[in-house]
């Protein structure tokens, strides 16, 4: 069983925690406020959040010198209690060190039907293509684990992890990905995402509000096959109650997904 977990956030202000049996840290100080889609993926953005990152963790550890395992959980997730204590239960149940983090989705507005997608394909190209009722099987790993080159976001790893690797750039950059990625570059160390821990990222509004013209261009120009419908699977539904009957892919508007209690 892992013990001594902090987690650990970075944030323009000081967030809540709903979590209170973990040590809680939020790092406010040198904020600055980047785009957030799309993605800026310039050299200054990510060494600025590497060194915020890297500040964070450092300061957690003056504030709590015990800590064992790191909690990395961006603001977004803050409030998916449920979820954050769902992977912390699956990474101390892991018998070997592993980096592990939570999926994240977003409801694709930009085409018709509407779809849940992955939302850090950046950090995660493994799973860019996957959809939301993917759920893998693999030799050797916990049913529903992904092996990925890296996690952000919300994920923990081994406090040795971070005092040898650290946050940082990696190259060749940007097709290496973000910081997270050179933190998962750690030698010796396997990094996996958990398709049982799935948490929703706010759709950005450059999507949502896009016209229904825009979204039809959009559709037609990747060759999607207007009136498809594919149901997802009630995987996601056993897991963190989004109702025990199948959903379609076409019905997910948002209150539909307020039904589900995925918000």
């Amino acid at each position: 069983m892992k013990e001594n977990i902090v987690a650990v956030c970075i944030s323009g202000k000081e967030e809540a925690w709903s979590v209170p049996e973990i040590p809680f840290y939020c790092h406010a100080e040198g904020y600055k406020d980047f785009p957030h889609y799309p993605p800026v993926k310039t050299r200054e953005r990510i060494r600025y959040l590497a060194a915020r990152r890297n500040a964070a963790h450092k300061r957690a550890l003056e504030l709590h010198p015990n800590t064992e395992h790191f909690l990395s959980i961006d603001s977004y997730y803050l409030s998916y209690a449920h979820e954050i204590r769902s992977l912390l239960k699956e990474y101390s149940n892991y018998d070997a060190e592993c980096v592990l983090g939570a999926t994240n989705w977003f409801s694709d507005y930009s085409r018709i039907p509407l779809k849940l997608r992955y939302w850090d394909t950046w950090a995660t190209p493994e799973m860019r293509d996957k959809r939301f009722d993917y759920y893998p099987r693999h030799e050797g790993m916990p049913e529903g684990w992904e092996s990925v080159r890296g996690c952000g976001g919300f994920a923990v790893y081994p406090r040795w992890v971070w005092e040898r690797r650290g946050y940082g750039v990696p190259e060749p950059f940007p097709e290496a990905g973000n910081e997270v990625n050179y933190l998962c570059q750690c030698p010796g160390i396997s990094s996996y995402v958990s398709l049982n821990v799935r948490v929703l990222r706010e759709t950005p509004k450059e999507i949502r509000d896009r016209s229904l013209i825009n979204r039809l261009r959009t559709t037609l120009r990747v060759g999607t096959r207007l009136g498809m419908r594919r149901p997802l699977t009630s995987r996601a539904s056993e897991m963190h109650g989004f109702g025990p009957e199948p959903i379609r892919e076409d019905a997910l508007d948002e209150p539909t997904i307020r039904k589900f209690n995925v918000t």
